[in-house]
């Protein structure tokens, strides 16, 4: 970020009262909420840290359990703002506040240090001692450590005198501008990447279906198994007792050539072998159409996972879509179903059917409390928002809608869906219900 830049940013900073919530929305960002209903972002990337604000709002991601967010929630939300200053005469941003409650008043001070490879932000306490930082550095990494409960000595003062020319007419709109700029390259950056992996894996389940063999080839293979064991019962004394080829005449007058197995002690044993290799080749057969059903919808399910994420509008359905480590962290054994496909939305597990028996396992394994989703008046994939009986807000079931609607399309657009309660939805016969008692919404995608 540049010294200009963030010279008309704590001037617009410093119109502001109170510190109403502050917390990470990711690893290194931090979203500040002041009064006036403004939300400030402070992207603490090092080599890349910047300031933005959001024209739309956004899903509050899950809690971010650490000493340096545990700080951040008791000292700084619902605090006064005493003071927001730039330090040192350098691209250091520090933002003084106080919390009341009837026993005391704390103060407390959050500094942002956008300063290339050394971009930090650190909590201090009233003394400037460290209370905690997003990046801990001791001595032996630089002249200036942050450690938590020593004083913070600010840094080599710039012998240098930084540009004050560059323009920022409208604060709001430019810092909306640097997010839009900033979110169309790495959303663009994140689809490559998360397509590329998709791509890989879909690579694989197509060389799989590929090199399965083909159940006719085997059911064939059985057939002929048969017809020789049946044969060898017909002829049973008068094929010879040895001798690697035999010749018989079928039903239909044609020659049938085969081998006597090595390990047949008997005629009567010979056909019992081909016999058995006939149910193996048939079983064989059945497990082959089995995976290959399996494998084409894998595929495609994973083609339209592909094309949901291609056609992804922010990160955050992106992160829906293909989980962050929370939520690899949060599912268990139980939700590894081939048949639907776990999702996470601020917390709440989605389930989403990939086929009709996917559709019938979802609808089985959910609760009478739990949401159901379904496009209006035309065929697709089940949703549930599993509630644990709790209230869901409105944006979770609209990501869950949008789930259903990709799913089950292919074109973009504004779709209706439907959704109610478990309890109101009854299976008429597979997949296929009625339900009462529903709402619909519009979702886009």
């Amino acid at each position: 970020m540049k010294y200009w830049e963030l010279n008309r940013v704590v001037e617009y900073l410093q119109k502001f009262k109170r510190v109403n919530q502050i917390y990470r929305v990711d690893y290194q960002t931090i979203k500040i909420e002041f009064d006036r209903d403004s939300h400030i972002y402070f992207n603490m990337k090092r080599g890349g840290s910047f300031i933005y604000m959001r024209r739309e709002g956004d899903i509050r991601p899950d809690k971010i359990n650490s000493p340096f967010d545990t700080l951040l929630s008791h000292r700084f939300n619902r605090s006064k703002i005493e003071k927001i200053e730039i330090i040192n005469s350098d691209k250091i941003l520090r933002i003084t506040l106080s919390n009341s409650n009837k026993y005391k008043s704390v103060t407390s001070s959050i500094q942002f240090e956008f300063t290339g490879k050394h971009t930090n932000a650190i909590l201090l306490d009233e003394d400037e001692d460290v209370l905690e930082a997003l990046h801990h550095i001791n001595e032996y990494q630089s002249v200036r450590p942050v450690r938590v409960g020593k004083p913070l000595q600010n840094p080599p003062k710039p012998d240098f005198q930084f540009k004050l020319d560059g323009n920022m007419p409208n604060v709001e709109e430019y810092l909306q501008n640097r997010y839009i700029s900033f979110l169309e390259e790495r959303l663009s950056q994140t689809k490559k990447r998360e397509i590329k992996k998709l791509q890989s894996k879909l690579a694989n389940l197509q060389k799989r279906l590929k090199n399965i063999e083909s159940e006719e080839k085997l059911f064939e293979k059985a057939d002929e198994y048969r017809e020789i064991g049946e044969l060898i019962l017909i002829n049973l004394y008068s094929i010879p007792k040895y001798g690697e080829k035999i010749k018989l005449i079928n039903l239909s007058g044609d020659e049938v050539e085969f081998n006597r197995p090595s390990e047949a002690k008997d005629n009567n044993h010979m056909a019992n072998i081909y016999f058995h290799n006939s149910r193996k080749m048939r079983r064989k057969g059945e497990n082959s159409r089995i995976e290959r059903d399996s494998l084409i919808e894998k595929i495609e399910f994973m083609e339209k996972m592909i094309d949901a994420i291609s056609t992804s509008r922010s990160l955050e359905e992106i992160h829906i879509l293909t989980g962050g480590k929370q939520e690899q962290k949060r599912k268990s054994r139980s939700d590894d179903s081939e048949l639907f496909q776990v999702f996470w939305i601020e917390g709440h597990k989605v389930m989403l059917g990939k086929s009709e028996k996917g559709n019938v396992q979802v609808l089985e394994k959910s609760r009478s409390s739990d949401i159901w989703i379904h496009l209006k008046d035309r065929p697709s994939t089940h949703v549930v928002v599993v509630t644990d009986r709790k209230e869901i807000k409105e944006s979770i079931i609209r990501e869950a809608g949008k789930l259903c609607a990709k799913f089950s399309l292919s074109e973009s657009g504004r779709y209706l869906v439907d959704y109610t309660e478990r309890r109101y939805v009854r299976i008429q016969s597979g997949s296929n219900v009625l339900y009462t008692n529903y709402k619909t919404m519009q979702v886009e995608i």
